[in-house]
């Protein structure tokens, strides 16, 4: 038989939500699913689910709704998922606060599009791992590489602390800072019957999504109209290989053909228009969420970038 509160009697009061339960609702949140959370938190499902039940009681709201094998986070769940991950992350941060050195191993979710992972993702990181020995030591990263419509999405729901980008970023709501200056360059294999018929010929192009592919159309519509697709590719080393085994032509960052144009493997056609050539000209963008926690590593990493030589003043 249920009790009853009588007159005068306090109401019972609802559990508090505790730390652990909310590290679950975190981890099944930004990994997409109960499985993939309890990986992330190297607990069994059955923990996991159990926490997330726990704290949907102590909030007296419901996080996740099934959608086929799938989770939908809940109206609810999106509001609280910001200040979950600052509470989470704050706590992590303790034991370094307090000095303990052997605090626990930090995880870092960075993306970086299809030019930028590759080409500067690796000397970047190094770089920071030179710099800041005491702090990369428990670091660990998870570096996702695709392309800037997809990366705004992952910042857009939480799901990477910062984004590397290169293609143009129209969304409201995100931090966008310029970081360096970046140039699209034409390119064709260095024995091109034909390298100035821009116009009448067939191209090798990222796919749609990409902020090289949408710097190049921008800049070549006035020259060559819509340009006679071939091939779409997301991989920029496909994307050379095509070129170099055809006689299409591609369009890729400067610093992706480099060694390739140094090697004559491949030749620079791009025209010597000053106006095309600032038209060519892009920025590379680092992207946040402001309501996204930034850990006191994710901000040291966001402060090396900003301090490297080519950055933008």
């Amino acid at each position: 038989m249920p009790s009853e509160t009588r007159p005068g009697m306090p109401a019972p009061r609802r559990p508090r939500a505790t730390l652990r339960q909310l590290e679950a609702f975190c981890a099944v949140a930004l990994a997409g699913s109960v499985s993939a959370g309890a990986r992330r938190l190297a607990r069994t499902q059955s923990a996991v689910s159990l926490a997330l039940q726990e704290l949907e009681s102590a909030l007296g709201a419901r996080l996740f709704e099934r959608v086929g094998r799938g989770l939908r986070q809940t109206d609810a769940a999106r509001r609280l998922l910001p200040k979950a991950i600052e509470l989470v992350e704050r706590a992590a941060e303790l034991p370094s606060i307090a000095g303990d050195l052997a605090s626990p191993a930090r995880h870092l979710a960075i993306g970086a599009s299809r030019t930028i992972g590759p080409f500067l993702m690796p000397e970047l990181l190094a770089g920071f791992a030179r710099r800041q020995p005491g702090m990369s030591a428990n670091m660990s990263v998870e570096l996702v590489v695709e392309n800037t419509e997809t990366l705004v999405g992952r910042i857009r729901d939480l799901t990477l602390d910062l984004a590397f980008i290169e293609g143009e970023v129209l969304e409201p709501g995100l931090s966008v800072q310029p970081w360096l200056n970046d140039e699209v360059c034409l390119f064709a294999r260095a024995g091109h019957p034909s390298p100035r018929e821009l116009a009448g010929g067939r191209w090798v192009l990222r796919e749609r999504g990409s902020g090289t592919r949408e710097t190049f159309l921008r800049a070549m519509q006035p020259l060559i109209g819509t340009p006679e697709i071939a091939v779409e590719v997301s991989d920029p080393l496909a994307l050379k290989r095509l070129v170099a085994s055809s006689d299409w032509f591609g369009c890729l960052s400067r610093m992706a053909v480099a060694r390739d144009l140094r090697d004559g493997t491949l030749r620079d056609v791009t025209p010597k228009a000053a106006g095309l050539r600032r038209a060519l000209t892009r920025s590379f963008w680092l992207v946040s969420h402001p309501q996204r926690y930034r850990s006191a590593i994710a901000d040291a990493l966001l402060a090396h970038a900003q301090a490297t030589p080519r950055a933008r003043r």
